[in-house]
């Protein structure tokens, strides 16, 4: 899809980080959450609604929703994908949805992720799912906030 202007793993999904820098640096006009828990939640994104600024808008979908909505370009839109892990972006690669890139920048501690970057964890089934990604032609790397420099994943793993 043209109108993607970032893609992100942050399990923390919508934070002031987001909110702040992320959005005004990718000049994103759309805040898409892909998640089927999150999207089944309606008092969460009641919550995540209520912390977006006035002229962002936020779509909460599941990946099978993502699926239809990422196939239509709609040039109004300047969307920023945010997903908990990179299973969901491999997911939705192999349902046919085109993505340049992948910045993973949240993925916390947890007792099956091992540190991987700085404060970044995965497990080994979300790094094969990075490496995959890499694979099938997106530019996986790490960045933590805007102002950091991008480290790639070949140099990581």
């Amino acid at each position: 899809m043209k109108n993607i202007v970032y893609s992100r793993v942050d399990d923390r999904l919508v934070h002031g980080q987001v909110m702040t820098a992320w959005v005004q640096t990718t000049g994103a006009n759309c805040v898409v959450i892909i998640d089927n828990q999150v999207a089944k939640d309606t008092f969460l994104q009641m919550v995540m609604k209520q912390s977006m600024p006035g002229k962002i808008k936020l779509e909460v979908l599941t990946i099978e929703q993502a699926v239809d909505y990422l196939s239509k370009d709609d040039p109004k839109l300047k969307l920023f994908v945010l997903v908990k892990t990179p299973n969901v972006v491999l997911e939705l690669v192999e349902k046919g949805v085109n993505f340049q890139s992948l910045g993973v920048g949240g993925m916390g501690a947890k007792p099956e992720r091992s540190p991987l970057y700085r404060n970044i964890s995965a497990s080994e089934d979300e790094k094969a799912a990075l490496v995959k990604l890499q694979e099938k032609g997106l530019d996986v790397f790490f960045q933590v906030t805007p102002d950091t420099n991008k480290v790639q994943l070949s140099s990581v793993l």
